[in-house]
């Protein structure tokens, strides 16, 4: 009995640590509370048997995460329980992604440092907490180690360093090669049946790092490694068009109402990687009347509306978007 007992009291030590990491919350009704233990004695139990997160992520990471998949399972609500150590909340989503254990992301979730993203059929666009957009294509796996640090571990992720303090760099590391941002746009492509890397770039600089060998790249190019021993390639790569479209339906949010079509304007250009002139004069002056009025689309969508609000309309010339007025 006493063998028995003394398991007891290690799986109550351990959900105590587990809950010593999440912020004060509305205390639940004592048949959920005594629910919700149960289930994460028994989830915990079930991950550290199946080690279904990787060795590398370690046993902190495993607790991260089965700690926020409870935490997304029983939440929801006034009062319910919010992570401790957040790096990331989904800012958009579309189909399936899911955690190690399971767990679906739905809009607005918070991510735990040590959470392994799959996205299956689905694609997900995250807000870090340290500054930046993350954004995981279809097919992807990804673990946020922390809001600096990254792992692809297969897939396409796309990142925008946007509002992130100077000095702080993002991280990605692959089984290629470690990515270095240096307040970028890239997208990075692993995949795991060619044994590939490619890192495209489009604004500022990436830095590619693997075997001691090392090379940086800038707006139009992209860097490719392979698993063969080599030198890193240097090749050009539009910095817009189809490779970068599935990062583009993930764009963060621009509110229209009562901001002007230059405004916007300037939000499209750095959501697509492409330029804008004017055709005459009347469309230039067109473009600094504010918008009334709310649209939520991808940004080539978003842009014929906005347009057509302002009387304006718009070719495509290459990189170029050509606008004119009606």
């Amino acid at each position: 009995m006493s063998g028995e007992t003394d398991r007891e009291a290690e799986r109550e030590r351990r959900l105590q640590q587990l809950f010593a990491h999440v912020r004060p919350r509305v205390k639940p009704p004592a048949d959920d509370e005594a629910e919700i233990r149960r289930a994460v004695l028994a989830e915990w139990e079930a991950v550290t048997g199946r080690r279904i997160l990787r060795r590398r992520a370690g046993l902190a990471a495993a607790a991260a995460a089965v700690l926020a998949a409870l935490l997304y399972v029983y939440g929801g609500g006034p009062g319910a329980p919010v992570p401790a150590e957040i790096v990331a909340s989904v800012e958009r989503i579309e189909g399936t992604v899911t955690t190690a254990t399971g767990a679906r992301l739905a809009l607005g979730s918070g991510v735990l440092p040590g959470t392994l993203l799959a996205t299956s059929d689905g694609q997900v666009a995250l807000r870090l907490t340290s500054g930046g957009s993350l954004r995981v294509a279809a097919g992807s796996r990804v673990m946020l180690a922390s809001g600096d640090e990254a792992e692809l571990a297969a897939g396409m992720l796309y990142f925008d360093s946007e509002d992130r303090p100077a000095g702080r760099p993002l991280s990605v590391s692959t089984e290629l090669g470690r990515i270095r941002d240096v307040g970028t746009q890239f997208l990075a492509r692993l995949d795991e049946e060619a044994r590939t890397l490619e890192v495209g770039v489009r604004d500022g600089r990436v830095a590619l790092m693997r075997d001691g060998d090392s090379d940086s790249a800038g707006v139009g190019e992209r860097l490719v490694a392979t698993q063969e021993a080599g030198a890193i390639r240097r090749e050009p790569m539009a910095p817009f068009g189809a490779d970068w479209e599935w990062a583009e339906r993930l764009a963060p949010p621009f509110e229209t109402d009562g901001r002007t079509v230059a405004e916007f304007l300037e939000w499209f250009t750095a959501q697509t990687g492409r330029t804008v002139t004017f055709a005459d004069l009347e469309a230039e002056r067109r473009a600094a009347e504010v918008v009334r009025g709310s649209i939520d689309a991808e940004p080539m969508q978003k842009l014929a509306a906005v347009l057509a609000l302002a009387d304006l309309t718009y070719s495509l010339d290459g990189q170029r978007i050509v606008i004119r007025s009606r």
